[in-house]
């Protein structure tokens, strides 16, 4: 459900009138892998830098942001998060906005145990593409059933540019899942799909140099995205 908190504070007798001051804040949870996480954006990673997007997003806005993201998570592991931790499903029930950014490490998983970009085989990657699906799915359905939040989900931006035509295929086809899913999600649940892939797609400065992790630049790209989404709902 959506959390609205309503303080009000009494001021002592100045002008001969008691004040009464209100306001609302709006609640943002970040979920997900590295990504929304900002890994390697500040040089100490044990906490969620203030550069990643969910910290953006929440600055444009002036939103409480609980970023809740875990690298190095694979979609299965954030469903069960999702499903068992009280602190995750408290979260996501209190919030106005839930951002999921998650399946990259899946890929990536499958890439390190298959001789990593040496060609891709779609049929092999399968499994592991719908498992991802699935996953993300089934999170999708188990925020909608905490919260009346707005859910936005990022598909997976080309974490390799300089091999993007040994990713394509499996990219290509994760995020054509993801735009099916979502359009048929919105049939009964508040859900807007955000072209991560599109939007990166071209810009290599966008990511860490010798890295896979957005750069400063990249999350401001991702916070955009998001943020004009955002910014027509509230």
């Amino acid at each position: 459900m959506k959390k609205t908190g309503l303080l009000l504070f009494l001021l002592i007798w100045m002008t001969g009138s008691v004040h009464v001051y209100s306001f609302s804040e709006k609640q943002i949870t970040a979920l997900g892998d590295s990504i929304p996480y900002g890994y390697h954006l500040t040089p100490v990673n044990k906490q969620p830098s203030p550069y990643a997007f969910p910290y953006l997003i929440g600055e444009k806005g002036n939103m409480v942001v609980n970023n809740l993201s875990v690298p190095g998570l694979t979609s299965g592991e954030l469903l069960q998060e999702l499903k068992t931790n009280k602190v995750v499903r408290d979260a996501v029930a209190d919030s106005d906005y839930i951002l999921l950014y998650i399946g990259g490490n899946d890929l990536l998983n499958f890439l390190k145990k298959n001789d990593n970009l040496q060609g891709v085989d779609l049929e092999k990657a399968a499994p592991v593409i719908r498992d991802l699906i699935y996953n993300v799915y089934s999170t999708i359905l188990e925020i909608d059933a905490l919260s009346d939040g707005e859910i936005l989900v990022y598909n997976l931006y080309n974490p390799y540019p300089a091999a993007s035509d040994q990713l394509s295929a499996p990219l290509s086809y994760i995020n054509q899942q993801y735009q099916s899913l979502v359009q048929l999600v919105r049939h009964f649940a508040s859900v807007t799909l955000i072209d991560a892939y599109g939007a990166f797609a071209g810009h290599p400065e966008y990511i860490i140099e010798r890295d896979v992790h957005p750069n400063k630049k990249g999350q401001e790209k991702l916070a955009e995205l998001g943020w004009n989404q955002l910014k027509n709902k509230r």
